[in-house]
């Protein structure tokens, strides 16, 4: 049995894009990322077609690279206040913000990539021939190659 967690957009921004003061206020927006992550990966399909959208979009603009210069200085700023979260001694609070965060962008993309039926297919056929292709080379590959191969297959997947 899961725990919904409501989805209004405020408390979903403020999930990824967090300006708490202190420790516990950061505590509570991992536990409320971590609940909403729970029902994202066992309840997708019953949310509605609105809420599914709300949570790709934060989602997406999550993992999306800074494209313009106002957005680089966000994300550069919050990086320094990461930081400044651990040097006050708040590590362990901005750690597991941090990890519900990626969980939540995770099973979010997760979902979004199950129910695409073309995505599947295509990264099926991408992989089938990735694996042909590693097949006819005798070179082993580091661990850095192989990530960088899987990323290149899920790449032309896509596209």
């Amino acid at each position: 049995m899961s725990v919904a967690y409501p989805l209004s957009p405020s408390e979903i921004r403020q999930i990824f894009q967090p300006r708490p003061s202190n420790a516990s206020r950061l505590w509570e927006l991992a536990e409320g990322a971590n609940s909403l992550a729970a029902t994202v990966e066992e309840n997708w399909a019953e949310l509605s077609e609105e809420r599914r959208e709300l949570l790709a979009d934060f989602a997406y603009e999550a993992i999306a690279p800074p494209s313009d210069m106002g957005a680089r200085l966000q994300a550069f700023l919050s990086r320094c206040y990461g930081a400044w979260m651990i040097l006050q001694g708040e590590r362990d609070a901005f750690v597991a913000y941090a990890s519900a965060s990626d969980r939540l962008t995770n099973g979010i993309i997760r979902a979004i990539e199950r129910e695409n039926r073309a995505y599947q297919e295509a990264l099926s056929q991408a992989v089938e021939g990735a694996l042909a292709e590693a097949e006819n080379s005798k070179r082993t590959m580091t661990a850095e190659e192989a990530c960088e191969w899987i990323r290149e297959i899920s790449y032309r997947a896509l596209h």
